[in-house]
């Protein structure tokens, strides 16, 4: 018996042997060539036929790129000797790519390439969406505002006012800058939440937290601009969005300071709230009793 047990054993292995062997080759291995460099791939904003990637390329102590660019296609894994691609002579990182003549509501993949004496390499494929043709834009005055989103359907989406709100601290003065909050200790509102189309839920949840007082939230709920009464403070998200598809693009009427956005953030027991520099984009989370512009955002 043990004899066989053995027997069966070995000619166990060696069947899983030969079917591993028959299984495999070459082609299943993935080399990779350390002289080759190293590519991360980022997607800025998309509309219903362009999308804009960045790309960073680390080639530390490789050798030099001749070339870089953008591949994209409707099935997996382009690769950068097709029809779909932009080249980069400049060879800078990070760079920046407009994908251009796409198709709306259509699924893409795209990756960034560059080649030097080594081969060439790709950076992690991104995937995105066109959203659907709208006859809508970017930056066209509508709804109480300038628009500054437009979701997949091509219909609905975000405007933000034209002009930042203002209040009055007494008779005589008015101001443009407000706090976040005014009361001391852990911000128990809730509103966290940061992406697109969480600034009205934000808002709300601040109100119910610290009632009608007079902070940057409710500075938006009680703005009857353009006579419209459902004004919020804009997400983390939404306010770059501002940034990027408006002021980038010197639209929108914004002032190159600091703006609030609705999105808390506690970090280590201490309460704060994201705010955005539209003087170059970067976005920080302060103490909530600092004093910062505020520009208010609805949806249609």
């Amino acid at each position: 018996m043990k004899i066989i047990i053995k027997l069966s054993g070995l000619f166990l292995t060696v069947i899983l042997l030969i079917y591993g062997c028959s299984k495999f080759n070459d082609k299943d291995l993935i080399y990779i060539n350390p002289d080759l460099p190293i590519i991360l791939n980022s997607i800025d904003s998309t509309s219903d036929n362009s999308c804009t990637i960045t790309s960073k390329i680390d080639n530390s102590g490789k050798p030099k790129i001749l070339y870089q660019g953008v591949c994209w296609d409707t099935l997996p894994n382009p690769v950068f000797d097709s029809s779909n691609h932009k080249k980069d002579t400049t060879t800078k990182s990070p760079f920046t790519t407009i994908l251009t003549g796409l198709k709306p509501r259509t699924l893409y993949y795209a990756r960034a390439y560059a080649v030097n004496s080594a081969g060439v390499a790709y950076g992690d494929q991104v995937t995105f969406i066109t959203p659907a043709k709208s006859p809508f834009n970017i930056g066209q005055f509508y709804a109480g505002g300038f628009i500054f989103y437009i979701d997949s359907t091509g219909n609905h989406g975000l405007v933000c006012d034209t002009t930042d709100l203002t209040y009055y601290t007494d008779s005589t003065h008015l101001s443009d800058s407000i706090q976040w909050r005014i009361v001391a200790g852990i911000d128990y509102s809730g509103a966290n939440a940061t992406a697109i189309g969480s600034g009205a839920s934000n808002t709300r949840k601040i109100m119910a937290t610290y009632g009608n007082v007079k902070n940057a939230a409710s500075l938006c709920v009680n703005y009857n601009g353009e006579g419209y009464n459902d004004w919020f403070l804009p997400s983390k998200d939404e306010l770059n969005q501002i940034y990027v598809n408006l002021t980038a693009k010197g639209l929108g009427n914004m002032s190159t300071t600091n703006y609030w956005s609705s999105s808390s953030n506690i970090v280590k027991g201490i309460s704060y709230a994201w705010s955005q520099y539209f003087s170059n984009g970067n976005q920080y989370y302060f103490n909530g009793y600092f004093y910062l512009n505020v520009r208010a955002a609805r949806a249609f």
